[in-house]
C-alpha cells in the first residue's frame, strides 16, 4: 500500500496578525505546562551555547517564555520550551515575554 499526498488547498482566508505587547495583568506561569523534561533540555541546550561563545548580548534566547500575538482579533500568548531570536531591538534584563516590531512569517 503506498500513501498519497494531495495538493494541498489553497486557504481562502487570510490571516491577519498584529503584534502587540503582553497586557500588564497577564500572569505567566512560572512551572512548565507540558513536558516536565524540557526544562532540561532547553537548560543544556542553552548552556551548550553559551559555553562554545555563541551568545551575543543582542541575542534573545529564553525558555518558557511568553511570545504575544493577535491573530484575527483574537489574543494569543504562548510560551514555547524554548527559542532563539538572533537580534532584539532592545534588551531587558528580567525580560518575561517578546513582541516583534513586524511580522516574519
Amino acid at each position: 500500500m503506498v500513501a498519497q499526498v494531495g495538493e494541498a488547498k489553497a486557504s481562502t482566508a487570510e490571516l491577519v496578525i498584529t503584534w502587540e505587547a503582553l497586557p500588564d495583568d497577564f500572569r505567566l506561569e512560572d512551572d512548565p505546562v507540558d513536558n516536565t523534561g524540557q526544562p532540561m533540555k532547553a537548560g543544556a541546550l542553552s548552556e551548550s551555547l553559551e559555553i562554545s561563545g555563541f551568545i551575543q548580548p543582542q541575542m534573545l534566547i529564553a525558555s518558557n517564555f511568553g511570545i504575544c500575538a493577535t491573530v484575527n482579533g483574537q489574543f494569543i500568548p504562548k510560551a514555547p520550551d524554548w527559542l532563539y531570536i538572533p537580534s532584539v531591538s532592545e534588551v531587558l534584563a528580567n525580560r518575561k515575554s517578546y513582541t516583534p516590531s513586524s511580522c516574519f512569517i
